[in-house]
């Protein structure tokens, strides 16, 4: 297993996507396409496809992990693509950002599952929770929001479905939200946000309720966490990378970050990623920069057991001409990459263009036998008549005496029945 680092740029040429060997730096593939959108890209399933969307356009691409060309598909998307994400685990659910509605779409048949509209600002970033039944969005609004996929796949299968609610509102920046991460505990961890007002909020996802407030002193473009979520990398607009400890846990409430972090590019960190050892960390940056760093930790001093985390410069992978829109590590054999004749299981199908029918109200066509007249024993009441089919009605009459004798007869049973049970019930009663 190696660390693969997935690359787009804003000027890459026909190639938009590099993979890189985080241990080498060497470049391992790269798959043709359209220029990518930012915070677009995602992996498909387990090493099997990638999907992005295409810078300015309202489409999709999508590639065979093992493939340098795109899929041969129309994924038509209804507006230009903000941010994407994809769910970790099957069935596999692909969340789409147009302006400030989220659109959902179930990838194993192209079908939509709903549509949240709770920012009024476009959405600016898209995340799954490790299990995949959640995932949360932020926007220029500053508002942060976690939403549940059982909400959507619910209100899909009602004929009058409801507005569609987060099942977190976890709070508002005072700017634009530039970047959220969701530790491996899922909803029992924490998600980290930050934004463009100088503060990365940290929330406990098992309460909703914000635990501290990050300040630093430039505004903050990036963010992650590690595995176990005790470090917190801020990345800002000023070129600088602070790491952030949160072991032992402080004290709740305001935590300072002061502006010693490392100056690790000349303009704004776009993109920070880390491997899932946690010792190396790789960082994208306006300046088309892709850079490869290990942590390391300075004491404070000789009888003190805290320490300063900072980082130390490996190698710089890629370089570019313009900026880092997407950048994310994954771990996957090197074979799933170089094989092309390996045997890639699709999951991608084409969008469905309809966003507002439910399957509630869907046509259903149901194929059944005919039934003759002879297997429901049907008598016709009716005579020919020089050649004109005629209702017999003479029939008909003496049917409806008949019925009315039999009722009559009944009535006139009943009635001296229940003389004769009263007449011995009160004749037992007296001579008792």
């Amino acid at each position: 297993m190696i660390d693969d680092v997935f690359v787009t740029s804003l000027n890459s040429g026909t190639d938009c996507v590099q993979v890189y060997d985080i241990a080498t730096g060497a470049q391992l593939k790269s798959y043709r396409g359209y220029p990518a959108a930012p915070s677009t890209l995602a992996l498909v399933g387990t090493s099997c496809q990638l999907v992005c969307g295409q810078r300015n356009k309202s489409l999709l691409q999508a590639w065979n992990i093992n493939r340098h060309d795109n899929l041969q598909m129309r994924l038509i998307i209804p507006g230009k693509v903000n941010a994407l994400a994809v769910s970790p685990r099957a069935p596999y659910y692909c969340v789409v950002a147009i302006s400030e509605k989220i659109y959902v779409y179930k990838m194993s048949c192209g079908g939509v599952s709903g549509v949240g509209d709770r920012h009024y600002q476009s959405v600016t970033h898209l995340t799954f929770t490790p299990c995949g039944n959640y995932f949360a969005s932020g926007g220029a609004d500053g508002f942060v929001y976690v939403w549940s996929l059982a909400a959507f796949n619910d209100a899909l299968h009602k004929t009058h479905p409801p507005h569609i609610s987060p099942h977190y509102t976890l709070g508002q920046h005072s700017d634009k939200v530039t970047g959220i991460t969701i530790t491996s505990g899922g909803m029992k961890g924490t998600l980290v946000s930050c934004s463009l007002d100088h503060t990365a909020r940290v929330y406990d996802l098992a309460t909703g309720r914000q635990v501290y407030s990050l300040i630093t002193p430039s505004p903050l473009t990036a963010v992650t966490t590690n595995t176990l979520g005790s470090q917190v990398l801020l990345g800002s607009s000023s070129g600088r990378i602070n790491v952030v400890n949160l072991l032992p846990p402080p004290t709740p409430g305001d935590i300072l970050v002061g502006d010693a972090g490392s100056s690790c590019h000349e303009k704004a960190v776009t993109h920070i990623a880390v491997t899932a050892s946690g010792n190396r960390v790789v960082t994208g940056s306006d300046d088309g920069e892709v850079k490869v760093w290990t942590v390391t930790s300075t004491s404070l001093g000789t009888n003190d057991t805290i320490t300063t985390p900072h980082l130390a410069i490996q190698r710089t992978i890629h370089t570019a001409r313009g900026t880092i829109t997407n950048l994310c590590v994954l771990r996957m054999e090197r074979e799933v990459v170089d094989d092309v004749d390996l045997d890639i299981r699709e999951i991608i199908r084409p969008l469905s263009q309809d966003y507002t029918s439910s399957p509630i109200n869907a046509s259903v066509t149901v194929h059944t036998k005919p039934r003759t007249s002879s297997a429901l024993n049907i008598t016709p009441q009716y005579t020919s008549v020089g050649g004109v089919g005629k209702h017999n009605t003479k029939g008909v009459r003496n049917s409806n005496k008949d019925l009315l004798s039999q009722i009559c007869q009944l009535q006139t049973a009943n009635s001296q029945l229940y003389k004769f049970a009263i007449k011995h019930i009160l004749k037992d009663d007296v001579n008792d």
